[in-house]
């Protein structure tokens, strides 16, 4: 008991260390307006609070920082609330779908430096501008749903300010465009932080690193407890315990730094507020479920499968419909997050504790602390409280004393310690050399974006051109050389090629060639109706089964060794057509342009869903052709049984009157025989 009561304590201070150090210093901000100048910057950062300046439904720029904004409506936005808490002029509330500008006046020292912000998940898009340059911009801001593109994903945005003469103090004028039409809670939420840009990288760093360690702990801690089982399979609690570990790292992962959205910069918006409201609402049944197997004595089995159905139906719902939808759920889902947990501490461990069952007690205070935590993050994410996210620590806490409790039954445990310790050291170093990357990185963040959007757009490009595709091969399903005309003609277009060429492998004779099925702007002299499977640049691409692209051909190229024939583009392109590893036939396109990358995966990944398609349509037809013959060969046979039957009973008929006549005969010789015996009686 006296172990607990330390590492109890230990935790305590831990989580309050921790959360503590998360926070800013609290600057009034008066209808959008804050004085800075006399902060001292060394180890401190402020943290907007209070009101600022609102536009609803416009997305406006100021002129200059004296610039009032006339004509527009100015409505006054608490800071950090969702813009939901703000009261229109009929007295009604702001809805959370649509946009508005934020606007904030710094006023600061009149010196050299470069400040930053610091902007946490805003919902769901935004563009930052300061004094009318913008700076920063995250998903794609618009006025209708289809205009908008979510993301989330916190950043660091440096504000440099150069000193001039004659003045004492310089105003930044910050204005923030958001739009949000995918999420429940809008707007600026969560704190927003302000400071020297070396404090806002060295307090990222600080929580990157914590969060890291933190990570880092409940890793080991999971994977010891997995190896555990593996090792002794009869415990149970051990893989529970692990895959709890495996969901409070995606918790950790998911929520605050949204760490994941790092690591992968194009993971889809919706699956990262899906994993992130899973492993907040989802994970209440793996918590009952390890309870269960844990303290069943004091866990009614009626609800236990409650707790269970309900947390199942919430990750059913959570990954089956979209962000708008289930948020409308979210008073549901907190509820039962708040009683489920309370039913789970109190209910259930608390009462194995009074019961003196073995360990209730530390998963009590673990389980207490982790609940505790949860609660403040899920009034935090609400807008009731302005403290921090927590919840990592409580999570650290819970896993630390289960870990504690788990590790006493095994014995093995400590060897596996031994071999993890040197693990964790290895992923400290991995997660700090990430770090570093990261910080790095910070500079061509707006560079990145770019890039991201064009890919996204070529993307879209490919996409759109594989739908028309699919339109085409939907239409014409019945007509195999109606339909390799409608896709060559469509592949031609869509990549601002000038000829084309589909040629088909067939089995003729015993013999095999490439026959020609469709062609796009080629004169009769030019169509090559056969060409040998090894012949000329068409029979190697079918032979390798590796598209080709060459640039800047000889004049009369064509004709010579391609079966588009003499044209006068420089620019061949040959792609097999396969499915899976068989190649069925090749596709040649000339084009008097080069054929850009966006085009070559177009082509690559267009040639396979033809091939594909081809090949069905071409079985069909096989298989319609083999259907014919076979009811013509069934007509055939049934005329032949016909006419077999016709002559059998002819022959039945004409053997029966044989045997009509044999009978005749016979009694004619008898009765010939009989006045021959009579005449000798006479003689």
């Amino acid at each position: 008991m006296q172990t607990t009561k330390v590492l109890f304590i230990s935790l305590i201070l831990f989580l309050f260390i921790g959360t503590k150090s998360s926070h800013g210093q609290e600057y009034l901000l008066e209808d959008g307006f804050i004085d800075v100048t006399h902060v001292n910057w060394e180890n401190h950062l402020v943290k907007f609070e209070g009101t600022c300046d609102f536009y609803w439904q416009e997305f406006l720029l100021p002129d200059s920082v004296n610039d009032a904004l006339p004509g527009h409506k100015k409505y006054s936005a608490p800071l950090p609330k969702p813009w939901t808490k703000i009261t229109l002029d009929d007295n009604s509330k702001i809805p959370a779908e649509g946009y508005g500008t934020y606007r904030i006046r710094i006023k600061v020292d009149n010196r050299n430096e470069v400040y930053g912000l610091k902007l946490r998940s805003i919902f769901t898009a935004y563009k930052l501008y300061v004094n009318g340059e913008l700076l920063s911009s995250l998903g794609t801001i618009g006025k209708t749903k289809e205009e908008s593109v979510p993301r989330f994903l916190t950043q660091e945005i440096a504000l440099p300010v150069i000193a001039r003469d004659s003045i004492d103090y310089q105003v930044l004028d910050v204005v923030l465009h958001v739009s949000n039409f995918h999420h429940r809670r809008a707007g600026a939420q969560q704190p927003i932080l302000f400071g020297t840009i070396e404090e806002i990288i060295d307090a990222t760093e600080n929580t990157l690193i914590l969060n890291f360690f933190l990570i880092g702990i409940i890793l080991i801690i999971g994977i010891n407890h997995m190896l555990m089982y593996a090792l002794r399979r009869l415990d149970i609690g051990n893989l529970l315990f692990g895959m709890l570990s495996i969901i409070m790292i995606l918790r950790n992962l998911s929520t605050d730094e949204r760490i994941l959205m790092h690591w992968f910069p194009n993971m889809n918006w919706e699956l990262l507020v899906k994993l992130d409201n899973f492993s907040g609402f989802g994970t209440m049944s793996f918590f009952a479920l390890y309870f269960y197997f844990s303290y069943r004595k004091a866990f009614p089995k009626l609800m236990f499968y409650i707790l269970t159905g309900i947390g199942i139906l919430i990750t059913l719902l959570v990954f089956s419909t979209n962000a708008w939808f289930y948020g409308q759920f979210k008073l549901i889902f907190e509820a039962y997050i708040g009683l489920g947990g309370l039913y789970l501490v109190f209910g259930v461990l608390l009462r194995a504790s009074f019961q003196q069952q073995k360990g209730a007690f530390i998963t009590f205070i673990g389980m207490f602390l982790l609940y505790a935590t949860a609660v403040n993050d899920l009034l935090y994410s609400m807008g009731v409280v302005n403290s921090a996210y927590i919840a990592p620590y409580g999570i650290a806490a819970f896993m630390v004393l289960q870990s504690f409790l788990l590790t006493k039954k095994s014995a093995v445990a400590l060897l596996d310690n031994q071999k993890l310790s040197l693990e964790l050291g290895q992923e400290k170093q991995s997660l700090e050399e990430r770090i570093e990357e990261r910080t790095q990185k910070l500079s061509h963040q707006a560079e990145e974006l770019k890039n991201y959007q064009k890919e996204q757009e070529q993307q879209n490009w490919i996409n759109e051109g594989l739908n028309e595709i699919t339109d085409v091969m939907r239409r014409n399903k019945d007509n195999l050389s109606q339909l390799a005309d409608q896709l060559l003609s469509h592949l031609v277009k869509r990549v601002n090629a000038t000829l084309g060429a589909m040629y088909f492998h067939v089995k003729a004779d015993k013999e095999e060639h490439l026959k020609l099925l469709a062609h796009f702007g080629l004169n009769k002299e030019a169509q090559l109706e056969n060409i040998g499977l090894k012949e000329g640049l068409t029979g190697q691409c079918f032979s390798l089964g590796k598209e080709k692209y060459m640039e800047d051909l000889p004049e009369k190229y064509f004709s010579i060794s391609s079966g588009l024939g003499s044209s006068t583009p420089k620019i061949l392109a040959l792609i097999p057509m396969k499915i899976d590893e068989l190649v069925i036939g090749v596709i040649e396109l000339a084009s008097f342009k080069p054929i850009s990358d966006t085009n070559k995966e177009f082509l690559k990944r267009a040639t396979e869903n033809i091939a594909s398609q081809l090949n069905i349509v071409k079985m069909n037809e096989e298989s319609q052709a083999l259907i014919d013959e076979s009811r013509k060969l069934e007509q055939e046979t049934l005329s032949k049984n016909r006419e077999m039957r016709e002559t059998l009973e002819k022959m039945q008929a004409i053997q029966e009157e044989d045997e009509i006549k044999d009978k005749e005969i016979q009694k004619l010789l008898d009765e010939a025989k009989q006045r021959e015996a009579d005449a000798e009686a006479k003689l």
